[in-house]
């Protein structure tokens, strides 16, 4: 933008390109090398990364981790005609792109300018069916793997590459860490895919009711059993997957029956003499230590080596919060379309997101983001759209605030005094408040003389 725009239009340069950086819709632009050479703040809506995180990779990188599908860049390069598609991005978004080529002097594809928009309607897109063969891309499904810090890029390595072996293996985490989503995936991904997979807590059935729903009963086997006996979990997931989840809460007796599954591939249901051979593959799941229950007798010896071929840990959410935007944005797509409404969210409410605990792990975050969908009265989601558990206030008072405080920012700034305050009451260092604030030391020292010191 040269000076005469300046002159004519009265806009200068920065101005302008504030104004774009700025824009609601992503404007994602690449070189004739796939670089992505600029993209506006609306990346962190979309992919959960700021615009430092992105800016420079090629779109090989982001298209090799499948960060949106179908990608069809190459497409126009070839073809030198603008493309629109329907696109999913890696965290269950739906996107509308349009891409635009831009020529240097010789008529060859110097830029490519995307805009991405959020909301899609029924138009007449570009289809992949109609302009690309099934070997030029990939319509796969697959789960809704979300996750950027690199605990979790080990966890799903780890998980992928046992995947294809029928080795027997144990998923601990926190409750809500999402240890059920990855045996799905663990499931889909082996060659048992297009079997059944059955889910089983351990804890949600009585004891005596547990081990005729796993193993099923015959005729006559106890007063009130179906007369024509019943098939059992185990049975029903022949050639499949089965996961017991909370196996902690298995009976004595279901555990020696578990292990002889392991060991033997056959069982007896209930009531019966004749064994049943059976061919499945058995992920267990806890959130409890089956060591120290097996030391206070608990839990078998024998069956928590068996199952423990792998154990996969799956770290709990305060120790990954890299994640947590792309879970936030996930679930507001999910849920804005699920009740019909549009949903975005600032960053400063971001924030508080991110630096909550998150006891209960993804499984909370998901409950958090619904509420706030379904309760927000406005289209951004900010601090005040939060529930107060989050700021640690179980009252519905704002007690650490004066009720002669009426501005919006004052409110900000004396929640930012009242968490400063508390956090160096609690820790009594600069480095430890730092850390439990997931902030750097300099603005941990920088705010402790600004509310503390003063």
């Amino acid at each position: 933008m040269d000076k005469s725009y300046d002159k004519k239009y009265g806009m200068d340069f920065d101005t302008f390109f504030n104004i774009i950086d700025n824009m609601y819709d992503e404007i994602f632009i690449v070189d004739n090398n796939y670089k992505l050479v600029y993209v506006n703040k609306a990346c962190l809506r979309h992919y959960g990364c700021t615009q430092s995180d992105m800016i420079g990779k090629t779109c090989i990188e982001f298209d090799k981790e499948k960060w949106w599908e179908p990608s069809f860049l190459s497409f126009l390069y070839k073809d030198k005609k603008a493309y629109g598609a329907k696109q999913k991005l890696f965290n269950g978004q739906e996107v509308l792109t349009l891409a635009t080529p831009i020529f240097d002097e010789n008529d060859n594809v110097k830029y490519v300018a995307m805009n991405v928009h959020d909301a899609i309607n029924e138009m007449d897109l570009y289809s992949t069916k109609q302009h690309l063969s099934i070997n030029e891309i990939s319509t796969d499904e697959r789960p809704d793997l979300i996750y950027k810090s690199q605990e979790m890029k080990e966890v799903y390595a780890l998980a992928t590459k046992i995947s294809s072996i029928d080795a027997t293996c144990i998923i601990t985490g926190e409750t809500g860490a999402g240890k059920t989503l990855l045996a799905k995936h663990m499931h889909k991904l082996s060659p048992r895919a297009d079997k059944p997979f059955i889910s089983i807590n351990c804890a949600s059935l009585p004891s005596e009711l547990l081990e005729s729903e796993l193993f099923g009963y015959v005729k006559g086997a106890f007063t009130g059993a179906n007369s024509d006996g019943k098939k059992g979990l185990i049975e029903s997931a022949n050639q499949g997957t089965i996961l017991l989840d909370e196996i902690s809460e298995l009976s004595l007796s279901a555990q020696a029956k578990i292990l002889h599954v392991c060991q033997e591939k056959e069982y007896l249901p209930v009531g019966g003499t004749k064994p049943i051979k059976v061919d499945v593959k058995i992920i267990a799941a806890t959130n409890k230590s089956l060591l120290d229950l097996v030391n206070s007798g608990q839990f078998r010896e024998d069956l928590y080596y068996r199952l423990n071929v792998v154990e996969i840990y799956i770290p709990p959410l305060r120790r990954r919060r890299e994640d947590i935007p792309f879970f936030v944005y996930h679930f507001l797509s999910e849920f804005s379309q699920k009740y019909k409404l549009n949903r975005n969210i600032t960053e400063r409410a971001m924030e508080v997101l991110v630096n909550y605990d998150w006891k209960g792990n993804v499984r909370e975050l998901r409950h958090i983001v619904e509420r706030m969908v379904v309760t927000s009265d406005s289209f951004v989601i900010d601090i005040r759209q939060l529930p107060k558990a989050l700021f640690g206030i179980v009252d519905a008072k704002d007690h650490y605030i004066s009720e002669d405080i009426s501005s919006f920012d004052e409110k900000i700034e004396a929640y930012e005094a009242y968490l400063i305050r508390n956090s160096f009451e609690k820790y009594k260092s600069s480095r430890k408040v730092a850390q439990a604030l997931n902030i750097s030391q300099s603005k941990a020292n920088t705010l402790i003389r600004k509310y503390v010191d003063k």
